[in-house]
């Protein structure tokens, strides 16, 4: 407010005196500007929404979509792959070609196409190679190793190509693999282990393709068998029935470390850590030894977040269940426990998008942000009906198919 002091004292002295032109102006100024301040508060910039639609696009029900910082590729049903800029919907530049899937590496996108793998640069489009295999790409080291497989789909050859240039690094025919996975050291490719259907095992260094071991585990009998690395180390899971078995080996020779048998659901890995997960709870585990390092029995389900965050809940279904974010390292949890979450979306700034029932509003879905250093959770805002479990996030976007067409929402 500003003080215009005794106006009626102003204008008596008026009557008296003769008449003094500017401060007379200088009073109806001071008195438009008064007028004037609410009008100008009134018309100052509104900051923007921080959950808001920004552009949509033909999406089929053969369609996929991959994001790579500040661009979505659309791959269109086996015809074409197509580039759009995140922020407005301006298309980058479209190539014709088969592909099944994309894979953002880097400066470098990889199709799965038939046959084979075609890379692109990313932000130009223009073709850079074309290989035989699908490809399993390291962006730390530039380079993709690239699996070829049979024609009832048995993995046969194993290549190690330039992530650019496309140029052969080394070859290897393999004994025909069912599966196979790469090993990391400080978190970097270190080796590679195939299996084939009866369970040989060989070790190939990741650098050359020189053997390093081979071996024999346990894998096929009524067990259905799948392995996973965490880290270093080699993970083996068998499921029959209702009974878990995973057996973790060292990677040189191939020696069984330990093994858990206990009623488990699932193993999977946390971090530097291997978690068991099943109707006794989540328990973190060390890879080398299998010592139980924490045990949740309150929880029975986990997701690996990264940065030495999990997210633990009850139920599979995060809706209906209690849900808390907690350190990898301790089993810890970080802030408070929550619920009605419908899916997540892991964001590279330290932070996890949750979509979520408003409670209110069977036509809009909530949109929260969840701090993972102090689990705090702040309401970002509301969106249009999100398909959620189909939805893609990025910093700051989220796509979702919703019909026919692919949504861009910004969020935050």
């Amino acid at each position: 407010m500003i003080d215009l002091g005794d106006v009626a004292g102003v204008a008596a002295e008026a009557e008296a005196a003769p008449l003094d032109l500017a401060r007379l102006f200088r009073l109806v100024l001071i008195v438009l500007l008064a007028a004037g301040l609410p009008a100008l508060g009134g018309s100052a910039v509104v900051a923007p929404a921080l959950v808001r639609p920004l552009w949509a696009a033909a999406f089929g029900s053969g369609d996929t979509v991959a994001v790579d910082g500040r661009t979505a590729y659309l791959n269109r049903g086996a015809r074409s792959v197509t580039a759009y800029e995140l922020p407005t919907g301006r298309i980058r530049w479209s190539v014709e070609v088969a592909g099944r899937s994309v894979r953002p590496a880097g400066d470098v996108l990889l199709v799965s196409a038939d046959g084979g793998t075609v890379a692109f640069d990313a932000a130009t489009g223009a073709q850079l190679w074309q290989a035989a295999g699908d490809a399993s790409p390291s962006v730390e080291l530039g380079d993709v190793l690239l699996a070829r497989s049979d024609q009832v789909g048995v993995t046969t050859e194993l290549r190690l190509v330039g992530l650019r240039d496309g140029r052969e690094v080394w070859k290897h025919a393999i004994a025909p693999a069912q599966q196979w996975t790469t090993l990391t050291e400080d978190g970097r490719p270190a080796s590679i282990v195939t299996v084939t259907p009866t369970g040989d095992a060989t070790v190939y260094r990741y650098g050359d393709g020189a053997v390093l071991g081979r071996g024999r585990i346990a894998w096929n009998g009524v067990y259905v068998s799948t392995i996973f690395p965490a880290g270093p180390y080699l993970v083996v899971v068998r499921t029959a029935s209702a009974q878990t078995v995973a057996t973790i080996y060292r990677p040189g020779d191939l020696r069984p470390l330990w093994r858990s048998d206990e009623l488990i659901g699932y193993v999977t890995r946390c971090g530097e850590l291997i978690c068991t997960a099943g109707v006794r709870g989540v328990t973190g585990r060390e890879p080398a030894t299998g010592r139980e390092v924490w045990r949740r029995d309150d929880m029975n389900f986990v997701w690996d977040l990264g940065g030495g965050r999990l997210l633990l809940s009850a139920a599979a279904n995060l809706a209906s269940a209690t849900t808390v974010l907690v350190a990898t390292a301790t089993g810890r949890t970080i802030g408070q426990p929550f619920g009605g979450g419908r899916a997540f979306f892991a964001d590279a700034a330290g932070s996890l998008l949750l979509l979520r029932d408003t409670g209110t509003r069977p036509d809009r879905t909530a949109v929260n942000l969840l701090d993972l250093a102090t689990g705090r959770q702040t309401v970002l805002g509301t969106a249009e009906r999100l398909a959620e479990q189909d939805c893609r996030g990025t910093p700051g976007y989220l796509l979702c198919p919703r019909g026919d067409t692919l949504t861009v929402t910004a969020v935050g």
